[in-house]
C-alpha cells in the first residue's frame, strides 16, 4: 500500500498530516469566530482581531486567510488603518540560493534513541562507588572510639568495665591502707 504524502485542507496542500491536522483545526476556529462576531460592532471586532493576533491562535494559511478576512471587514466597517495591527508572520519564506530544501526535505523522522549502554555503563560505575563509599563508612562507624548506632554496646561495656576495674584497684588500696594503720 502507497503511503499517503500530500494532506488537503481548504484548498491548501499540506507536507505532513500534523499540519493537515492544525489547519482542520484552525478551520473550525475560523467558523467559530465568524459565527460569534457576525452582527458585533466594529470595536467589538477589532478587539476580537487583536486577542486572536495575541493568542496566536492561528499558525497555517487556513487561519492566516480568515484573519486577513476579518482585517478586510474591520476596514470595511470604517476602522482607520492605523488601528489595524499587521497580521505577523513568523514563517521564513526565502532561503539562501545555496539551501535547496523542499518542505519535505525539512520534515525528518526523529532520530532513534539509542540503545543506552554507555548510560548503563555510567550508572554501574555510580552505584559501585556508592557500595564502597557505604562500606567505608560502616568501617568506621565500626572502629571509631566514639559510641554509636553500631558499636555502643561495646563502648558501654567497655567503660564500665574500666569503672569496675578502677573501683576495685581503690577499694584494694584503701584496705592496704586501713591494715597498715590497725597493724601499727
Amino acid at each position: 500500500m502507497e503511503e499517503k504524502t500530500d494532506f488537503y485542507v481548504a484548498g491548501y496542500r499540506f507536507g505532513s498530516i500534523e499540519d493537515a491536522k492544525q489547519a482542520q483545526k484552525e478551520e473550525k476556529e475560523a467558523s467559530y469566530f465568524e459565527s460569534k462576531l457576525r452582527g458585533k460592532e466594529v470595536q467589538n471586532i477589532l478587539a476580537a482581531y487583536d486577542n486572536i493576533l495575541d493568542e496566536k491562535v492561528f499558525k497555517t494559511p487556513v487561519g492566516w486567510e480568515y484573519l486577513k478576512s476579518l482585517q478586510d471587514k474591520i476596514r470595511e466597517m470604517g476602522m482607520e488603518e492605523d488601528y489595524i495591527r499587521p497580521i505577523p508572520m513568523y514563517v521564513s519564506y526565502v532561503h539562501d540560493e545555496s539551501e535547496q530544501i523542499t518542505t519535505r526535505q525539512r520534515i525528518q523522522p526523529v532520530p532513534k534513541k539509542e540503545d543506552g549502554s554507555g548510560k548503563l555503563r555510567l550508572s554501574i560505575f555510580f552505584n559501585i562507588l556508592l557500595v564502597i563509599m557505604v562500606a567505608a563508612m560502616f568501617m568506621i562507624a565500626v572502629n571509631s572510639d566514639n559510641p554509636n548506632i553500631l558499636n555502643y554496646e561495646t563502648t558501654i561495656i567497655n567503660k564500665y568495665a574500666s569503672w569496675d576495674q578502677e573501683l576495685t584497684e581503690r577499694e584494694n588500696k584503701i584496705r592496704e591502707k586501713e591494715a597498715e594503720l590497725f597493724t601499727d
